[in-house]
């Protein structure tokens, strides 16, 4: 009789041991992605800012007319 209520014991035991585990890795993923994302929020407008930064410099170094080589070509016939 001892020895049927030790292993009932025993194996509640290891089932709130293994639900415990459980819940903590869930939590640890939960986590983990609840981070990811405010740090997403965190660093999207910076990466937002940069990217127009980047466009507004490489708009203002292009050329704005057409050199004479490319008028040649543009004015040259097709056949």
């Amino acid at each position: 009789m001892i020895g049927a209520l030790m292993g009932v014991i025993l194996a509640l035991v290891a089932v709130v041991v293994l639900g415990v585990v459980a819940l903590a890795a869930i939590g640890v993923v939960i986590g983990v992605a609840v981070a990811l994302i405010a740090l997403a929020v965190k660093a999207i407008p910076f990466l937002l800012v940069g990217w127009l930064a980047v466009k507004l410099i490489r708009r203002a170094e292009r050329p704005r007319a057409l050199s004479s080589s490319d008028r040649i070509w543009l004015d040259s016939p097709t056949y």
